[in-house]
């Protein structure tokens, strides 16, 4: 059982400014959701959020002043998502923005954001292009087209045999959509996979019998599958009642750190492309994997405390534009805003072969994208299994 205990109630949001770096905070704007469709994937962002700002002030700050955040839930909404963006600008005088998560906030916070000068950078949106046409939009993910490119030849190589495929995907995301009209039928095709079949739910879908019959006469040895954790549960789980034997595989929409406790045994044998591993054994994420486990232990977190992706993608963010802060030496007053928020979006643009606790960032692509390394994890008995990776190319 996860427990579902507000992280804010535990104190956990807003960490204390260090002495090492003094005067007037420069802001950050956090665009979060405590509820709705992605909260399982969203619900302990903040940890990392703040052990991050703890981490830049700590170390002085950027250029001797501190970073601070203002966080707004936007609840999975994606109109609430653009107020943030919108309070951010033009209210409280924000340089950037960590966030939205989801593709279907970013769609239509990216357009504001692009409009009223401030760099925005999504946790999670993977919907592929959806950063591509703006001049401040970024996502610290890389897409779900080029993870699964990744995915097929990696279980190749670890011996998985893929003859012929099936697609479910949840029709009210915008994420979802995207896998399985565009992403998951193209890249099969590519690779010479045949798709015997494709179904599809709301998100909110309990009763998936009918779909799942449909696949079974369909005969595929993977069902891909494009949305949120919970419908893949309930996928995965109705599969296994009627006697299918074929590998659920997901992209980063269902990469949440307890998933395989919550599959049990029906989950063994998914197959998954993420940009995070929980055992990467770097000093850095080591330090912040311990660190995270003691927060969220103390919020009344239960399951697998060890951060995922997500919290991963966004305690990489906060560092991410501190250093592009520090680059473009902001000083976050207001007459000088429109001017540093682009140098931030510029040195952003300039960041080549960053590390990170996720592993190294070659860059940002010309669409706004971090582009880096894929893996591949197998769940396996509870837990998640590295089958093998691929770093960026270029």
């Amino acid at each position: 059982m996860i427990s579902r205990r507000p992280l804010l109630a535990a104190g956990l949001a807003l960490p204390a400014v260090s002495a090492r770096a003094q005067g007037a905070p420069l802001l950050l704007g956090f665009t979060t959701s405590k509820s709705g469709n992605w909260v399982t994937l969203t619900r302990r962002n903040e940890i990392a959020v703040s052990l991050a700002v703890e981490e830049v002030n700590a170390a002085g700050g950027v250029n001797g002043r501190p970073i601070a955040i203002k966080m707004f839930d936007c609840a999975s909404r994606p109109e609430q998502a653009a107020v943030a963006t919108r309070q951010f600008a033009e209210d409280d005088g924000a340089l950037a923005v960590i966030g939205p998560f989801s593709s279907s906030e970013c769609r239509v916070a990216f357009p504001v954001g692009d409009r009223l000068g401030i760099p925005q950078m999504a946790i999670a949106s993977s919907a592929p292009g959806l950063s591509a046409p703006f001049r401040f939009a970024f996502r610290n993910t890389s897409d779900e087209a080029y993870l699964f490119e990744r995915l097929l030849p990696v279980s190749r190589e670890a011996g998985i045999q893929i003859r012929r495929a099936s697609i479910a995907y949840t029709t009210d995301e915008v994420v979802g959509r995207s896998m399985g009209t565009d992403v998951y039928p193209k890249l099969l095709q590519a690779a010479g996979i045949p798709v015997a079949g494709t179904v599809s739910f709301p998100v909110a879908a309990f009763d998936m019998s009918a779909q799942v019959a449909q696949l079974k006469a369909q005969n595929p040895d993977i069902v891909c599958m494009g949305g949120p954790p919970e419908p893949a549960i309930a996928l995965v789980k109705e599969m296994r009642r009627q006697g299918m034997t074929a590998r659920l595989v997901g992209g980063t929409t269902i990469m949440d750190v307890n998933l395989p406790e919550r599959m049990g045994a029906d989950g063994n044998g998914t197959l998954i492309s993420s940009t995070h591993f929980y055992n990467f054994d770097t000093p850095a994420a080591k330090a912040f994997s311990d660190k995270f486990v003691e927060r969220a232990r103390a919020a009344g977190e239960t399951g697998e405390l060890r951060p995922g992706m997500y919290d991963a993608t966004a305690h990489s963010i906060v560092h991410f534009y501190a250093r592009a802060m520090a680059s473009a030496r902001v000083t976050g007053e207001r007459g000088k805003l429109a001017a540093e928020r682009a140098a931030i979006r510029d040195a952003l643009r300039a960041m080549r072969d960053v590390d990170t606790i996720e592993g190294r960032l070659a860059r940002f692509t010309d669409g706004g994208d971090a582009l880096k390394t894929a893996y591949v994890l197998e769940i396996q008995n509870g837990s998640f299994r590295l089958i093998g990776q691929r770093a960026p190319t270029a």
